[in-house]
């Protein structure tokens, strides 16, 4: 009998689909530490979290397995970080677990099934829903993690860690989008980076140069499969007064007036101004690279990429243009608590854990080592991070940045992009180009939620 889109979803296939859909954006972040290297000063030794479990104590020696995938400068910094959580935790030890990346897909789709693997593990946000629902996860204890607490220390983006009435994960650090301008082509044009909707028509209009039919600078990339899709939902939607998804993450509203004014505000970049083309350069990342585009959406783990691989280029990061409402996407890597530590030593020890990788004195040496965003609210004025002009903008939109909780990321980017092609190449109806697209995503959600309600 042929699975349910949802069982297509959880299943180990689509763990691996899963995975290898986010994996573009992980593989532009393994420069990103260059970012931010000099952005705080060198921290000293931390000893304990911000959840007040220090009363928490392990009746004997326990030793937990934690997972994350292969990347040198998070797995260096945990490492250097263990021996100071084991000192301020006698009887508790980590066993640190890295894979490939690939491999690390694999290995965590395998111990799912099984019911082994780690007691703590490194996800990626998109994975929580599958996870929960394969009851692979414990629900973080409420009593150590009050919801309030979370929900104030945390920016927006905490949200996607809550399934139901549960949360299930702490982040560690967070990505944002923002505006990149390439200045040599908007001081030539005479404009400044725009602040709103219709500044960035404008400053694209005025910085959009053709040969006949033929770019040679697009003003603006056109840039879908990257983080267009990313931008139209999270950001573009929110910021014209709407909501992609009722608070519950049960039901999408992506047909709301609001939706399709944002979808046609994208499109109309194409179809409209012309100031862009599908393909240009490759795509929007290496257009704006190369200098030959002159705005660019794109996340904070570009600008390690740019760092190493465009030195000369002259850009300015600004957040992203505002409508009526100020919104931006994000998405992050969280530790959660797996079900093989439900209960007892093990839970407190995870517990603690968890608690000491998302305090602020790991953040504050998270950012300039690994180049990711710190996740606590308090940290958003830390003058040490705002004094970078690459790290800034990125920090200034985490207040209002907002991540979608998903089944399935890659149909969720799929039936986005199959929207936009629809009205453009096909010529089809915007509205009903989104109620097609809504209507598959939405088919999926049902199916989850049925399946965690039964």
């Amino acid at each position: 009998m042929k699975k349910s889109l949802y069982s297509q979803a959880v299943d180990r296939r689509s763990a691996l689909k899963i995975g290898a859909a986010s994996a573009a954006a992980l593989g532009a972040g393994r420069q990103v530490a260059a970012m931010a290297q000099d952005a705080t000063p060198a921290a000293s030794p931390t000893t304990g979290g911000d959840f007040g479990l220090a009363d928490l104590q392990v009746e004997g020696d326990v030793e937990i397995e934690y997972w994350q995938y292969e990347f040198a400068s998070k797995t260096d910094l945990v490492n250097e970080l263990i021996p100071e959580f084991e000192a301020a935790n006698p009887g508790i030890k980590i066993k640190h677990v890295n894979f490939p990346y690939e491999d690390f897909i694999q290995q965590v789709a395998a111990a799912v099934q099984a019911g082994e693997g780690p007691d703590v593990l490194n996800v990626y946000f998109g994975w929580i829903p599958a996870y929960v629902q394969q009851q692979f996860l414990a629900p973080l204890n409420p009593e150590w993690f009050p919801h309030e607490e979370i929900e104030s220390a945390f920016f927006p983006t905490i949200a996607a860690a809550k399934v139901k009435d549960d949360y299930y994960a702490l982040p560690t650090a967070v990505r944002t989008l923002a505006l990149f301008c390439n200045m040599d082509l908007l001081d030539a044009a005479g404009i400044a980076p725009p602040t709103n909707w219709d500044e960035l028509v404008e400053a694209a209009k005025a910085t959009t140069v053709k040969d006949g039919e033929k770019f040679e600078i697009v003003g603006f990339t056109y840039d879908l499969a990257g983080q267009g899709h990313n931008w139209w939902r999270e950001a573009l939607i929110r910021q014209a007064g709407g909501e992609p998804s009722t608070d519950d993450n049960r039901t999408l509203q992506w047909t709301s007036p609001e939706g399709v004014e944002a979808f046609n505000y994208l499109i109309s970049f194409l179809t409209e101004h012309g100031v862009t083309e599908s393909g240009f350069q490759t795509d929007g990342q290496t257009a704006f690279g190369s200098g030959k585009a002159a705005l660019h959406v794109d996340g904070s783990f570009r600008v390690g990429t740019y760092a190493a691989n465009a030195p000369d280029l002259n850009y300015q990061i600004v957040p992203l243009p505002e409508y009526k409402e100020k919104a931006s996407f994000a998405s992050f890597w969280c530790n959660t608590i797996t079900r093989n530590a439900a209960e007892g030593d093990k839970a407190i020890a995870s517990a603690k854990w968890i608690d000491f990788l998302a305090s602020a004195d790991v953040m504050k040496r998270w950012t300039p080592a690994v180049g990711e965003l710190p996740a606590r609210v308090a940290l958003a004025e830390d003058p040490a991070l705002l004094e970078n002009p690459k790290v800034a903008p990125f920090i200034e939109s985490l207040p209002y940045s907002y991540a979608t909780f998903m089944v399935n990321e890659a149909d969720l980017r799929q039936a986005v992009l199959d929207a936009f092609d629809n009205v453009v190449l096909a010529g089809l109806d915007p509205e009903a180009a989104l109620q097609e697209a809504q209507d598959k995503i939405q088919a999926q959600l049902d199916e989850y939620w049925a399946a965690l309600d039964a």
